[in-house]
């Protein structure tokens, strides 16, 4: 990144010899710089000649202390292996360069950097050594808070919202080990002497009451005790409050075709609900996309609003995917949430796409020597297979090969339950299979062991 200074600079002595002339400066920016993180430095480059200075590059390296190593492509237009920068006579630029220190002794860095041009009249200050100043790393920093649950839903503590004989827990993977302590009956918890770093998470553990906590709070640590007052809330889960329900006008639909949908949104709790919004997932190219127009207050702007008690239907269309009919199914499956909540309602609706045929081939296995993948010799030959529907309707049978693969010959996409002839059940208790056609399709597998 470069910046540059246009303006007059003071006339070139009288003796400077004519042409261009490189001079550098460079310092770390003021701030509190830790160890594992990227430090910058700025390095400012002025042609005090009186002719432009071409092909100017430069390169840095450590002069002193733990190793500083610069980040690639940093140097920008300054690389030894581009063109180099072109400088007017008078003019000054600034370069952000980054760096970490990859070293574990003690001290700060001295970085040396170097400036070239093919022509300088005066090439003594090229060259400038910049000190990395960080903050010992066996500094410690005190954090301290309170946690409360917001019974009130208002955002701040109220007396008798302390959350006490919660775990709270500090950890980092540059810590060497992570620090534990439990709230007291005020709801506080305070680290006395937690080590600088980047990176650092604060979370909570054994929490009761159905209390949801922050999933972590990242601190960066530097030792100025900004964390020593947190204040740490606790919510109920929106779906205690929020209830969302969705009905589709068919359960069953071409590709192409058009699918309405019926969400009913419902605050069943005592407290209005604001900034809500509603996003459905399509993981696969086959789900149900919603433009987000259609949700009003509920899509973009997450602006959604219920009064306590109140009930709102939405109607919504969308258009199912032409590679549902490759999987047999379409779903919609939307999280409804909130910006100031956690734990929103999650509604999944599915409906069939019939029409492609395809076969189904897979592998039905045995794991005789517990590596948890299939090798030569564990398929399970010659053996009677099966698939159901869920409802137990037998759609097509056939025998194992001598490698334990079956191929079941045009079957209609979709789910199904794979079986075997014989003393043999699946490991997990479930054998649904996804059969999928060409060529979006796959050849699943079947763990198997005897019953």
């Amino acid at each position: 990144m470069a910046f540059t200074l246009a303006g007059t600079l003071s006339a070139v002595p009288a003796y400077a010899d004519p042409g261009p002339n490189i001079k550098v400066t460079a310092a770390v920016p003021d701030g509190r710089w830790l160890r594992d993180e990227t430090i910058p430095i700025d390095l400012t480059i002025t042609n005090i000649g009186d002719a432009p200075a071409t092909e100017v590059k430069a390169q840095g390296s450590t002069y002193s202390g733990p190793h500083y190593s610069f980040e690639p492509n940093t140097w920008g237009e300054l690389d030894l292996d581009s063109p180099g920068a072109t400088l007017q006579a008078g003019e000054s630029r600034t370069y952000r360069l980054t760096g970490l220190i990859w070293a574990v002794e003690p001290g700060n860095p001295v970085v040396r950097l170097d400036v070239r041009t093919p022509v300088d009249t005066d090439r003594a200050d090229n060259t400038v050594d910049v000190p990395v100043n960080v903050i010992p790393p066996e500094t410690t920093e005190r954090v301290a808070g309170q946690v409360y649950g917001d019974k009130n839903l208002d955002g701040v503590f109220s007396p008798g919202e302390e959350l006490a004989g919660i775990t709270a827990r500090i950890g980092s993977f540059t810590m060497p080990q992570e620090l534990s302590v439990v709230t007291d009956a005020a709801g506080r918890f305070s680290f006395d002497a937690v080590p600088v770093g980047s990176h650092r998470g604060l979370y909570f553990r054994d929490v009761a009451g159905g209390w949801l906590m922050p999933e972590s709070t990242v601190m960066r640590l530097d030792g100025s005790g900004k964390y020593e007052a947190l204040s740490i809330r606790g919510q109920q889960p929106l779906s205690q409050a929020l209830q969302a329900k969705i009905a589709l006008d068919k359960t069953s639909y071409a590709p192409g075709g058009a699918a309405k949908a019926t969400v009913t949104l419902t605050n069943s709790g005592a407290h209005p609900l604001s900034g809500l919004f509603v996003t459905c997932r399509d993981d696969s190219g086959t789900d149900l996309k919603i433009p987000q127009e259609q949700w009003g207050a509920f899509g973009s702007p997450q602006a959604g609003a219920l009064a306590p008690g109140q009930r709102l239907v939405l109607s919504v269309t969308a258009q199912v995917p032409d590679m549902a009919a490759y999987y047999g199914t379409t779903a919609l499956h939307c999280d409804f949430n909130g910006k100031t909540y956690l734990s929103g309602p999650q509604v999944f609706l599915e409906a069939k796409v019939p029409g492609k045929r395809a076969d189904a081939r897979g592998l039905a296995w045995v794991d005789k020597n517990n590596n948890w993948r299939p090798d030569d010799g564990e398929g399970l030959a010659n053996t009677v297979a099966t698939l159901s529907t869920r409802d137990n309707k037998l759609v097509s049978f056939a025998r194992t090969d001598a490698k334990g693969y079956v191929t079941f010959p045009g079957v209609a996409v979709g789910e199904y339950v794979f079986r075997v002839a014989g003393p043999w059940k699946p490991i997990q208790g479930d054998s649904t299979i996804l059969h999928v056609a060409p060529p979006y399709g796959w050849e699943w597998r079947v763990q198997l062991e005897p019953r």
